[in-house]
């Protein structure tokens, strides 16, 4: 009968469990961050070998950092291409320059299922353009994984966002400077940004002397079936411009008005927001707010890496500005 083969290294043990270096490591050295079950599996092998931190000649260290990048539902970037993962994933290789790192994305909808596993043991976890609920939240304060939220914003957590407020608030000044004086707003209230954004479209009215009344707010265009009942809104309420929620409805909103005979500029204005690949290839291609995507992006992973590392205990709250991408579906209104 041949002879167990000997775990030599962390890297054995980690094989032999199925897990990553860095689960191991936090294993051994009694660190939060891995379920009971994938810990007591670990401190078994590791007992019955006889390996154990203090035997080691030197002290354990993580050659690979494991990152998590929870992103939105397959489905809905197929309809709304606004985040970039490229580019995500490129701000996230700049700032762990110098560190080895596995860098694994999933789905919001399996991130819950993910904490529930035996393996939960990533270093850190960046969620980009979705949040979670309050429940899953505390379970990662009580694994103690540094998680930080892009363009999501919680009082209790740590994000990087971009100013919507502010960038609405460019993209109605800009439709004001250019004569309109009926800007209807397409919002979706479903979406935690639209708060700020109409508050951005209300600031710019009331900072012109302009109101907005109740008849020039489309309040929700989340659904599909929203599209023509928003143009048939904002056209019956003779709205010179409209100010949309993000791209996706924007590039809806001036369709739907091509149907209906309405023309993108010459009759109405419309803008977006996000700068998503919509935007660009829409006729005419909307004028919208660019997301600073690998500003925020690097901003959010260096935050990860200096509490991974460094077990920087600090806050992270900040909103960056986006950019102004001025395109042909604003035209000049006749005084």
């Amino acid at each position: 009968m041949a002879k167990p083969v000997k775990l030599k290294s962390i890297e054995d043990i980690a094989l032999a469990c199925g897990v990553s270096i860095s689960t191991v490591s936090r294993a051994l050295n009694n660190e939060p961050g891995i379920s009971s079950e994938t810990r007591r599996k670990i401190l078994e092998i590791a007992r019955q070998q006889n390996f154990t931190p203090k035997s080691r000649k030197r002290p354990l260290v993580r050659s690979q950092l494991d990152l998590l990048v929870v992103v939105p539902e397959e489905e809905e970037l197929a309809v709304n291409p606004f985040l970039n993962v490229s580019e995500l994933l490129g701000a996230i290789n700049e700032s762990f320059r110098t560190e080895r790192k596995r860098v694994e994305i999933i789905t919001v909808d399996r991130f819950a299922r993910y904490l529930d596993t035996e393996r939960p043991g990533c270093d850190g976890i960046l969620f980009a353009y979705r949040g979670v609920e309050e429940p899953l939240r505390e379970k990662l304060r009580e694994l103690r994984i540094p998680h930080i939220f892009l363009s999501r914003s919680f009082a209790d957590d740590n994000y990087v966002s971009c100013n919507g407020l502010k960038g609405t608030l460019h993209l109605v000044e800009l439709l004001i400077g250019t004569g309109h004086r009926r800007i209807g707003y397409f919002g979706n209230e479903g979406n935690y940004s639209n708060a700020d954004r109409f508050r951005g479209y209300r600031l710019a009215l009331a900072e012109a002397g302009m109101s907005a009344p109740a008849g020039m707010v489309f309040p929700d265009g989340s659904r599909p079936e929203s599209i023509a009942k928003a143009a048939e809104f904002f056209a019956s309420n003779k709205c010179d411009a409209v100010a949309c929620f993000n791209d996706f409805q924007a590039v809806a909103l001036i369709n739907e008005f091509a149907s209906m005979g309405v023309r993108v500029p010459a009759d109405v204005s419309v803008t977006g927001f996000d700068d998503s690949p919509l935007s660009r290839v829409s006729r005419p291609p909307v004028t919208t707010i660019a997301l600073p995507t690998f500003e925020m992006a690097f901003l959010a992973a260096r935050w990860l890496r200096d509490n991974i590392l460094n077990r920087l205990d600090r806050a992270l709250r900040i909103e960056v500005d986006g950019t102004l991408i001025l395109r042909k579906s604003v035209g000049k209104r006749k005084p």
